[in-house]
């Protein structure tokens, strides 16, 4: 059984703790069940985090029980190399690779502003040995971020439609030709990421990217980012639509 720890900041802002405000867990809670159908059974684990001590608390036990939880889901709101916890008290960039390592066999997934750029995923990486780093580049409207993310946890999870080939070569939502579908899934983060910006191209406008590290016999870790790797191909299907 996959399992995936989710760990929450507030939202609203100075830390206003009686005040209503939205949460992912619903919609993690509601994947989990849509995958539990399809055969794919998940271990959720929900929790909150205030500050960074709590946050490291946390974070410790993710990665002391690192063979069991595969995915990590870290929603809150973000500046460039910090996220922010209660009151906007800044978690930096240094304090949290330390709290994730080691963490070879956990893909983390940043549902934050502006905290994920490349310089920031190669020290994350490096430092933690992480299976993968995801998240956004620059600030993000709130609600389609966190339907990104969770559309890219249920596919890592469970898998996503197979597309169909037509006789002229060109690749097809199945049930567009079909009345029914098949699941396919792969456990590499990158053609996952691939097929979330062909299902849903707003992913790469918001910069939800991935990055992992190619490390070549000899050679120095190289970091593959799926923003730049399907750019092109996000570019000239666009090109096709426009020109129907």
């Amino acid at each position: 059984m996959a399992g995936l720890i989710v760990l929450e900041s507030m939202w609203n802002p100075r830390g206003r703790l009686l005040e209503e405000e939205p949460s992912v867990l619903p919609y993690l809670k509601a994947i989990r069940q849509s995958l539990a159908w399809e055969g794919a059974r998940i271990h959720l684990v929900y929790r909150r985090f205030h500050t960074a001590y709590d946050l490291g608390l946390l974070l410790g036990e993710v990665v002391r029980k690192r063979k069991s939880f595969r995915y990590c889901y870290i929603a809150s709101h973000g500046q460039r190399r910090k996220l922010l916890g209660l009151g906007d008290q800044a978690i930096r960039l240094e304090t949290l690779t330390e709290y994730c390592r080691p963490s070879q066999s956990i893909g983390y997934v940043f549902g934050a502003c502006d905290f994920l750029t490349p310089d920031t995923a190669l020290n994350f990486l490096k430092k933690t040995g992480a299976r993968f780093v995801a998240g956004y580049q620059k600030s993000i409207p709130w609600t389609e971020s966190m339907l990104v993310d969770c559309l890219f946890l249920s596919y890592m999870l469970g898998g996503t439609m197979k597309w169909v080939r037509t006789k002229h070569g060109e690749r097809l939502p199945p049930l567009k030709t079909t009345n029914t579908f098949q699941i396919t899934h792969t456990e590499n983060p990158q053609k996952v990421v691939g097929q979330l910006y062909r299902d849903f191209p707003l992913s790469h406008d918001i910069t939800f990217s991935l990055f992992t590290l190619s490390r070549g016999r000899g050679r120095k870790p190289e970091l593959v980012n799926s923003f730049n790797l399907y750019e092109r191909r996000i570019n000239r299907a666009r090109r096709l639509v426009r020109d129907l």
